[in-house]
């Protein structure tokens, strides 16, 4: 009885439930009614008055507050962001919303409140925020609202693109032609000629059309986009998105002359953004950045760029002065607030000048973009390669006069006392005071980099991404495929990951050596030389880095066996052809492009970046005289100056100052000493007036060095 007293004292738990809202009077009717006309005749003014007095006597209706806040949000011209965010939140609580954990669409009438909020966060950049929300809706497509449904469905497919979903996307295309739209395609002869006549009086097809092209190349299907192209530029010759989309066409079959022509008759348009927020002069002078990139015009384009992210600076600023006397918070427009592409340009243009030779530059753009990106593993390589031109411009520094000349330092003395100071070698210590984990043009940072550009690929790569049917007009999304996030660009599929692989560990075996962490440098160039899509020229550095590691280690029969100059049959900078279906018949469709048009740009192929040694028999030359310091350590000097004469005479003159310090060491160590004196009075004849000068090699000058020319 005493449990029983006790349980009924105890305090219960209570549940808000909120009043039961009144029901909808004649006057209420008539005021809204007038309210959305006046919406739609865009008097936001009037429309507000109106929704106020529906607040006013129905505070507690979710759709009167829904209402009045759209209607001011259009009032302020889309400044009221914040605002907006919090009545929308506001909303949620009043209908019992929870877009976050519900995981469908519970009413139909609350179709519009995830359309907004959809919305919002796509202006935002929010995308897969905004793509989840949507998910959600399109379960209950057919029921809801048909102008809802069509918006809903071109904002998924837009969203689909921008998170590079392109099968997706096209799936969404399907259905909304077949079900939403109802643009069913006509039969017999006349489809083709029907299909322009339509797709020139109805717009809705045109962005149909357009959509459906923009997923074809980001999936790659030439075909297919070049048809949807050919029936847009028929209908809408001048229409700007349509030669963007016919510039970026020509620009993926490599025809750059012509995607520049492309840009070129662009007409000039009187908005300054495009609906989604798109400032025109940043795209214009990006794309002819990019198109110049691959022109291998490298300072035209990095000129390209560098008025893009001008143009992008003058777009932020005017926008913020036309809103300085705005209270909120964002004080943009919507449409403005995601538009900034300050870290796309500045990954462009730290990629342009690092082609352009200023390694330090593109590393101060690298270093900021990669705080935004810094998923993408390629970006990460490149800040290495930053770090490895500040440190080493290219292969043929050794062959520059001032490295010559290092090889004799100076003379002491005078007359028949005179002797020679023979240089200390060209290697010096690269480790660089400081921590890694700060930015700065070192080795150390580059080991960090290449380790992060690791540690973010995955571990085996599969088949191929996609399978291509242009004869069905099919895309077949694999399941075994692999996309590697690699943002600001296009996920990377297997083969590119391969591909990338291979030069991230070419460029930690380059690194390990640097450092003198030869054990680190012998596990990368095993592991390099195990990977199945390497170059030629990777395959050559792979047995060059590997030897030198070996050596180091004092393994030096097991070096020796990498350096055989007969090893070295290809030095070829591009990666082996693939060998699916797939990409043979790509390989042939860019083959049967545009045989008839002579401002056709020839597909170059290649190295963008000039790559020594450029051929064949100075690559055997340069692993003859790594063969010859080989021997040179091991005591076998008679092996060691066969190996070097011979590489001399391929090596291409001017000669490494590398073998000019081997040749004088296996001179003096055996005894030559008139052929030193020789050597030294024909290539540093300003040191030595006459042929009688002592010469002097003291004990402790080093070995000489094993690494590349």
């Amino acid at each position: 009885m005493a449990s029983q007293e006790n349980k009924d004292d105890s305090p219960q738990e209570t549940v808000d439930i909120p009043p039961p809202i009144p029901s909808v009077t004649e006057p209420q009717k008539q005021i809204a009614s007038q309210a959305l006309q006046e919406f739609e005749k865009k008097n936001y003014g009037a429309c507000c008055n109106l929704t106020h007095k529906l607040f006013v006597e129905r505070s507690m209706d979710p759709k009167v507050v829904h209402n009045k806040a759209v209607a001011e949000f259009y009032q302020s011209g889309f400044l009221t962001t914040d605002e907006f965010r919090q009545s929308l939140d506001k909303v949620c609580q009043m209908a019992n919303i929870s877009m976050d954990n519900s995981d469908s669409l519970e009413d139909v009438d609350h179709s519009v409140l995830y359309f907004n909020q959809a919305v919002i966060f796509y202006h935002l950049r929010q995308y897969k925020a905004a793509t989840k929300v949507l998910d959600k809706l399109f379960q209950f497509i057919e029921p809801i609202e048909e102008n809802l449904a069509k918006k809903a469905i071109m904002l998924l497919v837009e969203l689909y693109l921008c998170t590079f979903q392109p099968e997706k996307a096209m799936g969404m295309l399907s259905y909304a032609e077949k079900n939403v739209f109802n643009t069913g395609k006509s039969g017999g002869d006349k489809e083709g000629k029907d299909k322009d006549d339509n797709m020139a009086d109805d717009p809705t097809k045109t962005k149909l059309s357009l959509y459906k092209t923009r997923c074809l190349l980001m999936m790659k299907s030439m075909k297919s986009s070049k048809r949807e192209i050919k029936a847009l530029i028929t209908a809408h010759p001048m229409n700007l998105s349509v030669l963007y989309l016919k510039s970026n066409f020509e620009y993926m079959r490599s025809n750059h002359r012509k995607a520049m022509k492309m840009m070129g008759i662009a007409p000039s348009s009187s908005t300054l953004f495009t609906e989604a927020g798109e400032c025109l002069p940043v795209m214009y002078h990006n794309n002819m950045g990019c198109i110049h990139f691959y022109l291998r015009k490298h300072h035209l384009g990095a000129f390209y760029f560098r008025k893009a992210i001008q143009e992008n600076e003058n777009a932020l600023r005017d926008i913020t002065r036309g809103a300085e006397h705005n209270k909120n918070l964002s004080g943009k427009p919507l449409h403005s607030i995601g538009m900034s592409r300050h870290y796309e340009l500045l990954y462009n243009m730290g990629i342009q000048m690092l082609h352009c030779g200023k390694p330090v530059a593109a590393f101060d753009c690298l270093v900021e973009a990669v705080q935004v990106f810094r998923t993408n593993p390629r970006l990460w390589l490149r800040l290495a390669e930053c770090c490895i031109m500040t440190n080493r411009e290219n292969n043929d520094d050794d062959r520059k006069l001032e490295k010559r000349l290092e090889v004799i330092q100076g003379s002491d003395g005078s007359g028949i006392h005179r002797k020679l100071r023979l240089g200390p070698g060209l290697r010096t210590d690269r480790v660089s005071p400081g921590t890694p984990a700060i930015p700065a043009s070192t080795y150390e940072f580059a080991a960090l980099c290449l380790r992060n550009a690791l540690m973010l690929l995955p571990e085996e790569t599969q088949k191929s991404d996609v399978t291509n049917s242009d004869d069905q007009d099919t895309i077949k999304p694999n399941p075994e495929s692999l996309l590697v996030p690699a943002p600001p660009g296009n996920p990377m599929k297997s083969i590119e990951v391969a591909n990338l692989r291979c030069s991230v560990l070419a460029a930690a075996a380059y690194v390990g050596i640097c450092l003198n962490d030869f054990t680190m440098a012998l596990q990368h160039a095993e592991n390099l030389l195990k990977q199945p899509r390497l170059s030629g020229a990777q395959r050559y550095l792979g047995h060059l880095y590997m030897a030198e590691a070996l050596v180091a280690l004092d393994k030096i029969a097991d070096g020796i066996q990498h350096l055989n100059p007969e090893l070295v049959t290809d030095i070829n900078t591009l990666p082996p052809e693939p060998k699916s279906d797939q990409d043979k018949n790509e390989k042939n469709e860019k083959t049967e492009k545009d045989k008839g048009d002579k401002d056709q740009e020839t597909e170059v192929k290649g190295s963008f970046y000039p790559w020594s040694p450029r051929d064949l028999t100075r690559a055997k030359a340069i692993m003859q005289y790594n063969l010859a310091t080989a021997h040179a350590i091991r005591g076998e000097y008679d092996k060691a100056m066969a190996n070097l004469v011979e590489s001399s005479n391929y090596m291409g003159t001017p000669l490494p100052a590398q073998m000019y310090f081997l040749k004088l060491y296996l001179d003096l160590i055996e005894g030559r000493r008139k052929l030193a004196q020789i050597v030294i009075k024909d290539h540093f004849g300003h040191v030595t007036p006459n042929r009688e000068n002592k010469m002097t090699y003291k004990s402790g000058t080093p070995r000489p060095d094993t690494s590349v020319p």
